[in-house]
């Protein structure tokens, strides 16, 4: 892996990073809505950085979501309960941004930023066994 790459995941790591650390931020002052949005964030942030290891960049949500599960839980690099979960924050994203009548409860927001924590380490585990990252 050339060394703008593994630059360029770097980066991104640190924005995951600094976006679930929000997340966890926000939920103490219990802005919910907020929260979901920050955690999905640092999902989408260290999910590009994934996908860098196979040379792979996408601009949309929906095809950063599909190329990782595609490249990566399909070809059992990464177990499934990944993939449900960026499926699952990112839905929920898209709900509380745009759909003014969903409410988004502690009990699920807690639920977000603990999976998207847990998202994160799984990621950064797998970034060390190819990048040393």
């Amino acid at each position: 892996m050339d060394e703008k790459t593994k630059e360029l995941i770097k980066v991104r790591l640190e924005k995951a990073e600094e976006d679930i650390e929000t997340a966890g931020e926000l939920l103490s002052l219990r802005r919910y809505r907020a929260v979901v949005n920050r955690a999905y964030y640092s999902l989408f942030s260290v999910t590009t950085a994934v996908l860098l290891t196979k040379k792979l960049e996408r601009s949309k949500h929906s095809g950063v979501e599909a190329a990782f599960n595609q490249y990566f839980v399909k070809n059992k690099i990464i177990e499934v309960e990944y993939g449900k979960i960026f499926d699952y924050v990112r839905r929920k994203r898209e709900e509380s941004d745009y759909n003014a009548k969903i409410i988004i409860d502690k009990e699920a927001a807690e639920k977000i930023v603990k999976d998207s924590s847990r998202f994160i380490r799984r990621m950064k585990k797998y970034l060390r066994s190819v990048a040393g990252g």
